[in-house]
């Protein structure tokens, strides 16, 4: 699966169930709404029939009232039959004082007989009755209206239909799931796009960078689009990953300019076990070949030697100073050569030391700081071997210290002449036993670990060039274990810009 077919799922899941936020509420609220309306209307319909049947039953009463004034009861019936065609009335039935019909229109003659028993339970108990009834085709409303005067008393019962008011609530649904349809479906088409434009794209952009900064590509950035949220997220994590990018870079830089030192390291190294080895061979091979090439001059001098012996040991006397030459050239190139120069910061290289230094430091567990009161202090050995001496040592502090512990180095002048560097650690210390060795080439107490032995030694060389010493201080003068050495180095002028090595500013 590729990353953009996971950052569409993760972008579709998202945005389906923002859409589904968003529209099921509106579902609700809709439904809610037909409902609330569906019961009002009918509510308000039914309250505006009353309304009607009661006024239309004041008009029967006047009706009947001015009929039975004059005795006309076919006046009566004429006007009952008028008045029961207005609308939605079904019918208008008249009885007399025992319930016996006077008149039953048409459309409710076949409920005469229900009609009749509501007159005498009106006349019997003297008021209005109004009610609804199922007649006919479906639900009615009945009112009725007494009147008596001159011993004749009349009940018309009016009787409208509110079958129509079904009707207009199903017409009326009908439209209003029609407009709440369209209007969800719109809705959820306009939802649909907001939330994928708003959050699904910009959440699925970032998911995508995030799953490949963890695949190990750290110059990702991801559009800063969508909602407010979402774009700070975007430029958190745009600056997330340039941190990292940047992290890395220092990481690699750090990396190559240690596997450089460490280069330069391995070749002094190989250069002090070449120096110590031609030291040696020069010195057992110098001796005797001196003895050999001086007996051969003073014999080739004496007389009474033949010419053919003469010349055997001048051959022997000028081989031996070929060798002699050879010899000395072999020690040129061992040599180390001369240290001096314009002086190194002492302060500014103990700090690029402790730099170069700090992943080790800190992935030991190891602290670091300096002592130093700001005062420039410059010394007579250059800047580069400078920062092979500080490194050595503190090297060395930090092996002595896998368990955590402190590095701390300490600058001070000694007096006008002289500059002091102390390095000293938590460690172990220096047994007294090793303490006598420590400075002698191919030494080391850390063979177990990887120790060449030549570290001491070639520090000791250099500052002794240089005109300085380096020692062991003695743990009786100070209040904690640990190991420190001191070096100390003659001061001198401060080094122009540019002196220092591209290597040792690395």
């Amino acid at each position: 699966m590729n990353a953009s077919t996971r950052e569409g799922r993760s972008t579709m899941g998202l945005t389906l169930r923002l859409w589904l936020m968003l529209l099921v509420p509106i579902v609700l609220a809709v439904a809610l709404y037909g409902a609330v309306i569906h019961t009002t209307r009918h509510q308000f319909l039914r309250s505006q029939a009353t309304a009607e049947l009661r006024h239309h039953a004041s008009l029967v009463e006047a009706a009947i009232g001015g009929a039975v004034e004059r005795g006309q009861v076919e006046l009566l019936k004429h006007r009952i039959e008028r008045l029961a065609q207005a609308d939605h009335i079904l019918g208008i039935a008249a009885f007399d004082e025992r319930g016996g019909p006077i008149l039953v229109t048409d459309p409710i003659a076949g409920e005469a007989a229900e009609l009749a028993a509501l007159a005498r339970r009106a006349l019997a108990t003297g008021s209005e009755i109004e009610e609804e009834q199922a007649l006919g085709d479906g639900p009615a409303l009945v009112r009725t209206v007494t009147f008596s005067q001159r011993g004749l008393s009349v009940v018309a019962v009016v009787v409208r239909e509110l079958r129509y008011l079904d009707a207009f609530a199903s017409s009326s649904n009908r439209g209003l799931a029609l407009a709440g349809a369209a209007l969800l479906a719109a809705t959820a088409l306009i939802a649909a796009f907001a939330s994928r434009a708003t959050v699904g794209r910009p959440a699925g952009a970032i998911v995508a960078g995030v799953e490949r900064v963890a695949r190990g590509e750290l110059g990702v950035t991801v559009p800063e689009a969508g909602a407010e949220e979402l774009r700070r997220l975007a430029r958190a994590f745009n600056a997330m990953t340039a941190s990292l990018a940047e992290a890395r870079a220092r990481l690699e830089q750090e990396q190559a300019a240690r596997a450089a030192v460490e280069r330069k390291l391995q070749q002094a190294h190989a250069l002090s076990a070449v120096g110590q080895v031609v030291a040696s061979i020069g010195h057992e091979i110098g001796s005797p070949l001196n003895v050999i090439l001086a007996r051969a001059r003073r014999l080739a001098d004496q007389p009474g030697w033949s010419d053919a012996a003469r010349g055997e040991l001048e051959t022997i006397a000028t081989q031996s100073e070929r060798i002699s030459r050879v010899v000395a050239r072999l020690l040129s190139v061992a040599r180390p050569p001369r240290l001096l120069g314009r002086g190194g910061d002492v302060a500014q290289v103990a700090r690029e030391v402790l730099a170069f230094l700090g992943p080790e430091c800190r992935q030991r567990g190891i602290t670091t700081r300096i002592e130093h009161d700001g005062a420039p202090l410059h010394v007579v050995l250059d800047a580069d071997h400078l920062f092979q001496v500080v490194f050595n040592l503190c090297l060395n502090a930090a092996q002595a210290q896998p368990r955590g512990g402190e590095i701390a180095v300490r600058l001070r002048k000694l007096d006008a002449r002289k500059v002091a560097i102390e390095i000293e650690d938590r460690g172990p210390g220096v047994p007294p036993g090793v303490a006598e060795h420590i400075f002698e080439a191919f030494f080391t107490s850390r063979s177990d670990r990887g120790g060449t032995g030549l570290g001491l030694a070639i520090v000791e060389g250099m500052v002794r060039e240089a005109g300085g010493s380096v020692e062991l201080v003695s743990a009786s003068h100070r209040d904690h274990g640990g190991a420190c050495f001191r070096v100390t180095l003659p001061r001198g002028a401060a080094a122009p810009l540019g002196a220092r090595g591209a290597e040792a500013r690395a």
